[in-house]
């Protein structure tokens, strides 16, 4: 059974591009516009991989990214935001990931499994992908 793949983002030309390529190499897929219908579909879906965009209507990716770490049924499932915040705004997105203390709960929470820029590069992204998801 391929691996199911929950795409939320807001840019309906970036979901189409995400789950071409992932499709293309077998993976199933199935996409949210927003954090809200996001939390919705990863709670009836229970996906194996979430792809979150960072800046999205209704509900943030950092709110939904905090949101499903926090939930006990949610939070085994890998996060990879996908994004183009940097370019939009100069945050340097491994530091603020990595920013906090050691031991420090919230840190933890804000914390992906991975990220990649927009544009995405697609063997970058497909290899961040298979890293992510248990052989």
């Amino acid at each position: 059974m391929p691996y199911k793949i929950l795409i939320v983002d807001d840019d309906p030309d970036v979901v189409l591009f995400l789950s071409t390529v992932l499709q293309d190499h077998g993976y199933e897929t199935i996409d949210a516009p927003n954090g809200r219908e996001g939390l919705e579909k990863a709670k009836s879906e229970h996906p194996d991989l979430i792809l979150l965009d960072l800046m999205m209507p209704e509900k943030s990716g950092i709110s939904l990214l905090t949101d499903l770490k926090k939930d006990d049924t949610l939070k085994t499932i890998p996060i990879i935001m996908v994004t183009g915040v940097s370019g939009e705004t100069g945050i340097d997105l491994e530091s603020f990931f990595k920013r906090g203390e050691k031991g420090d709960p919230d840190r933890d929470i804000l914390r992906p499994e991975g990220f990649i820029e927009k544009p995405v590069d697609p063997e970058k992204f497909l290899a961040l992908v298979r890293g992510v998801l248990p052989d």
